[in-house]
């Protein structure tokens, strides 16, 4: 038996252990899947315990994506593009970095069908899964713009502020922000009136129902969908990695509905 984690701080929430657990049922791999809550001061630590016992793989969370990279042996391009390293696999003692939200991202819109090219794409937040998204759009063909409160003129993207926001009129809206999760569904990053100007809502968070961004976007009849997809997705794209399988498309639609069995 394969032995996975994932690594992060907090880790309460996490649904990843059902979704793994999930898909190594569906693919015939004898694995587990298991939480590894690590404060800070111990990652470097953390980290070297996967070569010690011989954990073959991990995923990292929040606040980790950016912090573990200097800490691995080698990372690919895609994560050397993003900055950001969401999984972790140990070849033989050489810790390697990949990033697979980039994949959720991609998988999520080839799902619903949802035409990137030459779109205009509005971003909410600058963080790690902000990156992911970006540079997944852009590579579909997506003109990529992110939104922050406090733009950073050293983005490789153009950042406008909430404000000036307020005056575009764009295709494609992507909610990368904490705002909209559990427990605060109540709440939304933008205005009722911001969501009106875009034709496809999509909110990186999830939850069992409709937070108010995608209440929002469905009463004014938008196309919108959460992050599940993307999450569902993204370990999918890890289990790849780790075990050096494909995972046909058409098995995603098996796993996303026992998963939504399960969290329901």
């Amino acid at each position: 038996m394969n032995f996975y984690g994932l690594f992060g701080y907090p880790l309460g929430h996490s649904m990843s252990p059902m979704i793994h657990k999930i898909i190594y049922e569906k693919m015939g791999i004898d694995a587990a899947y298991k939480l590894f809550e690590v404060e800070e001061e111990y990652l470097a630590q953390a980290l070297d315990s996967l070569k010690i016992l011989d954990i073959r793989g991990a995923n990292v969370t929040i606040p980790y994506k950016k912090k573990v990279i200097p800490l691995l042996d080698q990372i690919s391009p895609k994560a050397e593009k993003l900055q950001a390293v969401n999984t972790i696999k140990n070849k033989d003692g050489i810790l390697e970095g990949y990033n697979t939200d980039y994949d959720g991202v991609v998988r999520t819109f080839e799902r619903q069908g949802w035409t990137v090219q030459n779109q205009s794409v509005y971003i909410l937040g600058t963080g790690g899964a902000s990156q992911a998204a970006a540079h997944a759009l852009q590579d579909q063909g997506g003109w990529v713009t992110l939104v922050s409160r406090s733009p950073d003129k050293k983005n490789i993207f153009p950042v406008i502020d909430y404000q000036t926001l307020e005056e575009v009129e764009g295709n494609i809206l992507v909610n990368t922000t904490p705002i909209g999760m559990p427990p605060k569904i109540d709440q939304s990053p933008v205005s009722d009136q911001i969501v009106s100007q875009f034709d496809i809502i999509f909110d990186a968070t999830y939850d069992k129902v409709d937070n108010k961004l995608l209440k929002t976007a469905r009463s004014l009849g938008k196309e919108c969908v959460n992050g599940l997809e993307m999450l569902v997705g993204q370990a999918i794209a890890a289990v790849e990695i780790w075990e050096d399988i494909s995972i046909d498309d058409s098995v995603m639609d098996d796993i996303l509905s026992h998963v939504q069995k399960e969290w329901m």
